[in-house]
């Protein structure tokens, strides 16, 4: 089994000594300082990084998951930690296994193409684990102009189908809207169909927001 790196934000503590002479209760109360001015919250999500991933693809993939915090943080208690892997061999740029929690990403790739890919996943990681995803379905449906009764995600896995009906999966186009919500624009354009009341539904939701007063919801 590979070993996987916890790229959560660390705290380093350090302590400057002037003189010769240091009062051990007053570096304690520094110490218990810094670490108090510098500790993260506990339950924040974890990206958990494979050693198969190289060093650079890390640095990014650490800084988009920061962005993606920034979207989602009001809903973080109920997604768990994710797992980052890398292959040469996936017959699509990227995919999510919701049983182990694990983004498989295909390199080598551009850093636009990965850090799209990502957050596409991501997305779906937020869509499988989070109980609290049903209530954004209905809105986001109606949003984008479809009936409430289309399928959320179809019983073909999406990898196996044509463009053009992965296009049309809602499940898919919440994806590719949660990228605009994250970096603001699609970088890597796709098929996949998304409006502005779609992406606003999107961060309703992330933000925490009670979709039970959404006028979309019927």
């Amino acid at each position: 089994m590979a070993r996987s790196v916890d790229v959560r934000p660390t705290c380093v503590v350090t302590e400057q000594v002037g003189g010769a002479h240091l009062v051990a209760a007053a570096a304690a109360v520094v110490v218990v300082l810094a670490l108090a001015n510098c500790s993260q919250p506990k339950d924040l999500p974890r990206l958990i990084v494979d050693e198969s991933v190289a060093k650079d693809l890390q640095a990014l993939a650490l800084e988009t998951w920061d962005q993606f915090l920034g979207a989602f943080q009001p809903r973080s208690a109920c997604f768990g930690d994710v797992e980052l892997r890398v292959t040469k061999t996936l017959d699509s740029r990227a995919s999510y296994d919701p049983e182990t929690a694990a983004v498989t990403v295909r390199v080598p790739a551009t850093a636009v193409m990965l850090q799209s890919a990502l957050i596409h996943e991501w997305a779906h990681h937020v869509e499988f684990q989070c109980g609290e995803h049903l209530a954004l379905r209905p809105a986001f449906l109606l949003a984008q102009g479809l009936p409430l009764e289309t399928p959320w995600r179809p019983d073909v896995p999406p990898m196996n189908m044509p463009a053009s009906q992965w296009a049309e999966i809602p499940s898919e186009q919440y994806a590719e809207g949660v990228i605009v919500l994250v970096l603001g624009r699609r970088q890597v354009p796709t098929s996949a169909r998304v409006t502005l009341e779609g992406v606003r539904i999107i961060e309703k939701w992330a933000a925490g927001e009670d979709m039970k007063g959404e006028r979309y919801v019927q």
